[in-house]
């Protein structure tokens, strides 16, 4: 128990530590990552989100190729 008590005092006291210039940094990247997915999320909300492919195009680049002798049969 005293494990765990300790490392929750440590993750306080880097908590209250000033950030240094790499930790400003992470949380600049950070935060930019977390407005584009919130940018990409509204951006497919709003244009209905509907598939880019069907499922016909699937079937076409899933099944394999016939060659046009086949094709005949």
């Amino acid at each position: 128990m005293n494990a765990v008590l300790s490392s929750i005092v440590a993750f306080l006291a880097a908590g209250v530590r000033p950030p240094t210039p790499f930790a400003k940094a992470i949380r600049l990247v950070l935060a930019i990552k977390l407005v584009a997915i919130v940018a990409i999320g509204v951006v497919m909300v709003a244009s209905a989100g509907g598939p880019a492919v069907d499922a016909g195009a699937v079937a076409r680049l899933i099944a394999p190729p016939v060659s046009p002798v086949e094709a005949g049969r």
